[in-house]
């Protein structure tokens, strides 16, 4: 339902909403109860659009969860619904790497957004989740 963009170099994200009543508008331009909206549409039809969704609204409108509703109880929910498990295009894609990248590009790609995503550096649980998550997929091609 939505499409996220993550600038490797500021650690911005921004999206486009792809179908539902608000179809083709940016998420920038939404009030934080227009975002909720689409966030509570996400939860019931596109699981891992509400992640990417949550991780948003996190950095943009910090104490947006329902009280008592953690990142981590969030996260942790979200992972058991997930169906399977990252692909290594996924991978290469969220580190922002070439299909084929070197271990020592993989490391570098990892250590320079976790230094921008990670929650003690403004970021997010879930980011640091899925860069994390890329690293050991890539990794396990390289021994």
């Amino acid at each position: 339902m939505i499409e996220m963009e993550l600038d490797h170099e500021t650690g911005k994200m921004r999206g486009v909403i792809l179908a539902g009543p608000d179809e083709g508008k940016e998420l920038d331009a939404l009030t934080r109860p227009q975002c909720e909206v689409v966030y509570d549409l996400c939860r019931r039809d596109d699981p891992e659009g509400a992640r990417l969704l949550e991780a948003y609204l996190d950095r943009r409108f910090a104490g947006w969860r329902p009280a008592g509703e953690t990142q981590r109880d969030s996260w942790r929910s979200e992972a058991r619904r997930r169906s399977g498990a990252m692909s290594q295009d996924e991978a290469y894609e969220v580190l922002g790497l070439q299909k084929g990248a070197s271990r020592e590009e993989v490391v570098r790609s990892h250590r320079s957004l976790m230094k921008k995503l990670h929650p003690d550096h403004g970021g997010t649980t879930d980011l640091a989740a899925r860069v994390n998550e890329a690293k050991e997929v890539l990794m396990r091609r390289h021994p």
